[in-house]
C-alpha cells in the first residue's frame, strides 16, 4: 500500500522520476505524454510511476507534495512541477542543467 513514506523513498531512490497517468511506453494523458517525451529527449534514464497501478498512489503523492495534479516530475529529489513547467525548463535549457547535475554526482 502506498503512503507518503513510499512516495518519498521512490523520489529519493531515483535521479529522475515522473508520477504519471500511464507508463513510459503507454502514457494515458497528453500531459503525462509530454513530460515523458521531454525526458526521452534529455536522454538520461528515468522512472515512471503509473498512478493508476494502485489507488493509494495519487493521494499519497498529493499529501507528500501538496500539488494536486499529475504528472509530477522530480529531478534529484526536487519537484520540478508538471509538464508545462518541465517544458518551459527544457526550452530554456534549465532542465538539462538540473539533469546533468543529477548525473554528475
Amino acid at each position: 500500500m502506498w503512503n507518503t513514506d513510499q512516495v518519498k523513498k521512490v523520489i529519493a531512490d531515483n535521479k529522475i522520476v515522473i508520477f504519471a497517468k500511464g507508463t513510459k511506453e503507454q502514457p494515458m494523458c497528453g500531459f503525462s505524454n509530454r513530460a515523458i517525451e521531454i525526458m526521452n529527449r534529455i536522454g538520461q534514464p528515468f522512472e515512471v510511476v503509473n498512478i493508476f497501478d494502485d489507488p493509494n498512489i495519487r493521494p499519497a503523492l498529493v499529501e507528500t507534495t501538496g500539488w494536486p495534479t499529475t504528472p509530477q516530475v522530480f529531478v534529484s529529489g526536487e519537484m520540478i512541477g508538471g509538464s508545462d513547467i518541465a517544458l518551459e525548463l527544457f526550452q530554456s535549457g534549465e532542465l538539462q542543467k538540473k539533469v546533468d547535475a543529477a548525473f554528475a554526482g
